[in-house]
């Protein structure tokens, strides 16, 4: 079984098969591309856009999805996925990341942020235009935009999904089969402060093993503040069951270090 962390310095992390880094996340903050480990670019996610351009976010009869919104309570502010600016926009930022030696790209945040979303007029023309049902037509711009993303990308290509296995295609435009074909590995985060209950993880992980044939890794969280040790020992281990390897989100190194230590 493999094991990755996801990491806040530009550096691979000695003894992890992967490390992934930050390039570009949902707060907008971009840094240089980083050598010999995996680039991560949060896609449609973006606050810093959103606030400079809120006529690029995603829409809704009900509101925006930005941060406040009362029936979705978003993280972070959502682009829509189908502006070609900014779509222009993440493709330099690939493009930039693999001018240099990096072990491979990964997006997260690659998804429409909810079912209804979006309204926008341009996505309500391109939907009428195409003749298919609402969410046949999100996930064909989900594909279409992941296989563009797949011929750029130099190295390995992943990407994280949205940790509901049954309603992903209704709720973000995410089909798995068609996924599969364009990348070497999906990333399922599965956060928690405390991993003192397991079941929830275990229905999960087994739910999306069985949908996916591709190779599948869990991202566990273990930065601050910080689960206890022995329960993230306990879920890795539960959780190796149903997935070919565990990505801790660590991002401080002296953790990374620490989980090291005890699992050697």
């Amino acid at each position: 079984m493999k094991l990755g962390i996801v990491i806040n310095k530009p550096k691979p992390i000695e003894n992890f098969d992967l490390t992934f880094y930050h390039v570009k996340d949902v707060s907008g903050k971009v840094n240089n591309a980083a050598e010999q480990i995996y680039n991560i670019i949060s896609c449609f996610g973006d606050n810093k856009t959103a606030r400079e351009k809120p006529e690029w976010v995603a829409l809704s009869k009900n509101d925006k999805a930005i941060r406040g919104n009362k029936r979705y309570n978003f993280l972070w502010d959502w682009i829509c996925p189908t502006n070609e600016n900014y779509i222009k926009y993440l493709f330099n930022l690939i493009d930039e990341a693999s001018k240099v030696n990096i072990a491979g790209i990964h997006l997260d945040c690659i998804h429409f942020p909810e079912e209804e979303y979006c309204t926008c007029p341009r996505c309500i023309e391109m939907w009428e235009k195409s003749n298919l049902e609402w969410a046949e037509w999100k996930s064909n711009v989900i594909n279409e935009f992941i296989e563009a993303v797949s011929k750029r990308v130099k190295g390995n290509f992943s990407t994280s999904l949205y940790p509901d296995p049954w309603l992903s295609k209704e709720r973000f435009g995410i089909d798995f089969k068609t996924l599969t074909k364009y990348v070497d590995f999906f990333v399922i985060p599965l956060y928690d402060t405390s991993y003192s209950t397991t079941y929830w993880m275990e229905t999960l992980a087994r739910s999306f093993r069985k949908q996916i044939k591709a190779p599948l890794y869990i991202e566990l969280y273990v930065g601050h503040p910080k689960p206890p040790i022995k329960n993230i020992i306990k879920a890795m281990s539960l959780l190796s069951n149903y997935s070919d390897g565990i990505i801790f989100a660590a991002y401080d190194a002296s953790i990374a270090e620490e989980i090291q230590r005890l699992i050697k």
